[in-house]
């Protein structure tokens, strides 16, 4: 085994020697054009004086003025979650056992069955509600736990996004 090794650095001695050798013929070129097209080549600061400079700098370093993007085009979102837990709330508890598609029947946006859904999941998180699923991608129960008691208004942590 040790004959093995010493032979495998051996032949890597000889291949190493071998790379040196072929880098030593060699010659770096240097970078940028060779002599004979030096003068070729524009200078590209002729006719540039300080003052010049100095307005280039002063437009480079200026602050630029910040934009205003119009928001006026845009519906306020009117449902939040807050609201949404106060609604199921009251709803929940004389309804039993229901799914969040019974939940959500009526609403045409998509924005409010978003918010009923985040409301479930705010009233999951206390405790109020406990959710059943029976496979992925099947209805949801929701029934009210009668156990809880809370006060609705802080059943929501504030977000100031």
């Amino acid at each position: 085994a040790r004959l093995v090794e010493c032979k495998t650095f051996k032949d890597a001695a000889v291949v190493l020697r071998r790379l040196s050798e072929e880098a030593a013929r060699s010659w770096p070129r240097r970078a940028g054009l060779e002599a004979p097209f030096l003068a070729l080549a524009p200078d590209l600061l002729d006719g540039v004086g300080t003052q010049d400079l100095r307005r280039a700098c002063e437009r480079a370093l200026a602050p630029r003025p910040s934009t205003h993007v119009e928001t006026e085009h845009i519906a306020p979102i009117r449902a939040s979650v807050a609201d949404a837990v106060v609604e199921l709330a009251a709803v929940l508890p004389d309804a039993g056992t229901v799914t969040f598609r019974d939940l959500t029947t009526g609403m045409v946006d998509r924005i409010g069955v978003v918010v009923r859904f985040l409301a479930i999941l705010e009233l999951y998180k206390q405790g109020a509600v406990d959710l059943h699923q029976a496979d992925s991608f099947g209805e949801i129960q929701v029934s009210w736990r009668p156990d809880a008691n809370f006060a609705a208004g802080d059943l929501v942590d504030a977000y100031e996004g």
